[in-house]
């Protein structure tokens, strides 16, 4: 019975002033799996994800990540992904994709930069999980370069970022439709068909 000691009996959510329950069917540090009427939803933390377009020296960045997901499937370890995390309490998407950016990319954005997120959307249909995505055009003078530190989780020590020139675009080979939503919206940026 010990993997089933983080299962709650019920929570509640609010229907025109009414609070009905419902029944929490799994809960961790990281997502909740709830019976919502008659739908089995999962909540989490939204994320902010991004593409930092270098402009003077015609590149992007982008992620090459050990992602066990994907692993489990396929087999292959490494997939290209967007900049990015799970947004932390009392964070705001900009707070958290300036923390992201320079955790993963060794850039600090300067303070007066402002981040132009596209809407934010939710993940799918059966999750609460909204992502918060910005395609960042970057000049020299918007960030100053330090140390990629991470996050010091396994899985970041195992990735790398990856400084790309902007020819390159049409050649990357994605497993996610969110990393491959922000390649279609860089090219768009850039011009690239």
């Amino acid at each position: 019975m010990e993997k089933f000691s983080r299962i709650k009996s019920e929570s509640g959510y609010q229907v025109n002033g009414k609070i009905k329950k419902n029944q929490v069917l799994y809960s961790d540090d990281y997502i909740e799996i709830v019976k919502y009427e008659d739908w089995t939803i999962q909540k989490g933390k939204d994320f902010v994800i991004c593409i930092p377009v270098l402009i003077e020296q015609n590149k992007f960045i982008i992620r090459e990540e050990y992602i066990p997901t994907y692993k489990m499937v396929e087999g292959q370890e490494r997939h290209l992904a967007c900049v990015g995390g799970h947004i932390e309490e009392g964070e705001t998407p900009e707070e958290a994709l300036l923390r992201e950016i320079e955790e993963e990319a060794g850039l600090v954005i300067r303070d007066t930069y402002q981040i132009e997120f596209m809407k934010p959307m939710f993940v799918n249909k059966g999750s609460t999980i909204k992502c918060h995505a910005a395609i960042l055009p970057l000049a020299e003078s918007d960030y100053h370069e330090v140390e990629i530190k991470g996050d010091g989780s396994k899985t970041e020590a195992m990735s790398k970022t990856i400084y790309l020139d902007n020819k390159y675009i049409n050649s990357l080979f994605t497993s996610d439709i969110v990393t491959e939503f922000m390649l279609m919206k860089l090219k768009k940026f850039m011009n690239i068909e």
